[in-house]
């Protein structure tokens, strides 16, 4: 049976851009609760993210995997935190700094409602746009301030050119940071190793619960590593092709509340000791092919 359900954020649970969840979401959050299984994030949002997407109610993800795994919460708690090292951001950020076309954000762990990040490497019109799709507040600077950052990403207004670099020559130089792209002309930056796959093992430890017991929601890059640790992957309508080849399971896209609707089923299911519907539909389509 399941006893954890995790869901990426952005274009699975709510669509990218939208302010907060559902109603729907939030009302199936609290039925699979109810029935006794745990529900959280599994995605590159922080707590103050969070907090905004379910509208202040923090009781709908307190366990679960934030940051791209740099976080991992269990019952409202940090059990394990892994910060971005400062010397190998710098020598990113100076090197980004003689690239057009891309700028380098830095997320602070010490943050709150308004999200503050230092800009570096950027031409002011460059940073609006940014600014609006993904909520920060900017803080154009030189160097990275070496204080604890939780996060960081590297914003692409220059196109595909520049999105290749990244994928390539600055992948390679940096071997100590991972780089990757949750969405489009935007890349996620974490130690290497660190990525929600690690964060689920974590989870999974500390919780004493075992890869079959837990479903994981997904659409895009940094999800394909986490839906590797569970039989119980589910891709919604509207992953990229990468996500629903792999994913076990498929439910309907996101702006439909795909994940609200299997999470009703799990509820349902879990209360009379079964496998959810979408489950066993897809299971048996699975063994007549």
């Amino acid at each position: 049976m399941i006893r954890l359900a995790l869901s990426d954020m952005d274009n699975t649970l709510i669509p990218f851009g939208q302010p907060h969840v559902s109603r729907r979401t939030l009302s199936a959050i609290a039925h699979v609760r109810e029935a006794g299984v745990e529900f959280g994030p599994s995605t590159g949002r922080d707590y103050h993210e969070l907090l905004r997407f379910f509208q202040g109610d923090a009781s709908a993800f307190q366990t679960g995997i934030m940051s791209n795994g740099k976080k991992i919460m269990i019952d409202g708690e940090i059990v394990a935190l892994f910060l971005i090292p400062h010397e190998p951001l710098q020598r990113l950020a100076s090197y980004i700094q003689t690239v057009p076309g891309i700028f380098l954000n830095a997320y602070p762990a010490d943050t709150d409602s308004t999200n503050p990040v230092w800009v570096i490497g950027a031409d002011p019109e460059e940073i609006p746009s940014f600014q609006e799709r993904f909520k920060f507040t900017p803080i154009v600077a030189d160097r990275v301030p070496d204080v604890p950052m939780i996060a960081a990403t590297l914003a692409v207004p220059g196109g595909e050119a520049c999105e290749h670099l990244i994928r390539t020559t600055i992948s390679d130089a940096f071997p100590e940071l991972d780089i990757f792209s949750p969405t489009p002309h935007w890349y996620d930056i974490v130690p290497h190793g660190v990525n929600k796959a690690s964060g689920l093992r974590i989870l999974m430890e500390k919780l004493g619960i075992g890869p079959d017991e837990v479903m994981v929601f997904g659409d895009a890059e940094n999800d394909l590593e986490v839906l590797q640790e569970t039989p119980n992957s589910v891709a919604v309508a509207n992953a990229l092709p990468s996500v629903k080849r792999l994913a076990r399971y498929h439910i309907g896209a996101c702006v439909d509340d795909g994940v609200a609707e299997a999470l009703e089923d799990i509820a349902r299911a879990t209360k009379a000791g079964r496998l959810p519907d979408f489950m066993r539909r897809e299971d048996a389509a699975r063994q007549q092919g």
